[in-house]
């Protein structure tokens, strides 16, 4: 996707997946910790399995996060290129929602 020009319902299909409390600490915690597993963000975030899995999902088919298999984890990393390509800057998004 690099260099490709992402249209407005891509933009709009981030953001919606962007727009809840607990998709931004899922997203802010994916940004601190690379690769990092469901498990893992269950147990930071405190929140059941079928929450993360929720969550997850709405994330992973916006396109925000991708998906990786390590053994039997699913481990979850930023999709930095298409983050770059609408012009998001995670930590400079995380630092606006921080306030």
């Amino acid at each position: 996707m690099n260099n490709e020009q992402v249209s407005l319902r891509q933009v709009e299909i981030v953001f919606k997946a962007l727009a809840s409390t607990q998709r931004l600490n899922i997203f802010s915690l994916v940004c601190e910790h690379e690769n990092i597993c469901a498990k893992e963000i269950s147990q930071k975030l405190e929140l059941s399995q079928p929450d993360i899995s929720y969550h997850l999902s709405k994330l992973t088919q916006a396109g925000v996060l991708e998906k990786s298999k390590d053994g039997i984890k699913h481990c979850y990393d930023l999709n930095n290129e298409l983050l770059e390509n609408i012009g998001v800057r995670p930590k400079v998004l995380l630092n606006i929602t921080r306030r």
